[in-house]
């Protein structure tokens, strides 16, 4: 078992050991998965994603669906900014 501190920032070391075995290299994204045993903390690289793939082959939107869901987004965003500028 290896260890790290956590900085006043919230930053933590990932020991070099664990990167390597891992693939964490600087820049990648990783993930923070909660379980009920604690936090896994997981590499968002091309594996990662691939585990995802066909998840929602069945239950995608059609384009009218999404087209209809857009609609309601901009109309709620416009609505929501419409109170904002008002408030000004």
């Amino acid at each position: 078992m290896e260890t790290s501190v956590l900085t006043s920032k919230g930053q933590i070391l990932i020991p070099k050991r664990l990167r390597m075995k891992y693939g964490i290299k600087s820049g990648i994204k990783v993930a923070f998965i909660e379980t009920p045993q604690g936090v896994v903390l997981k590499p968002m690289d091309e594996n990662f994603f691939n585990q995802f793939v066909g998840m929602l082959k069945d239950e995608a939107p059609s384009k009218e669906e999404y087209t209809a869901w857009k609609k309601e987004e901009k109309s709620k965003e416009e609505k929501t900014s419409d109170k904002t500028i008002k408030k000004k």
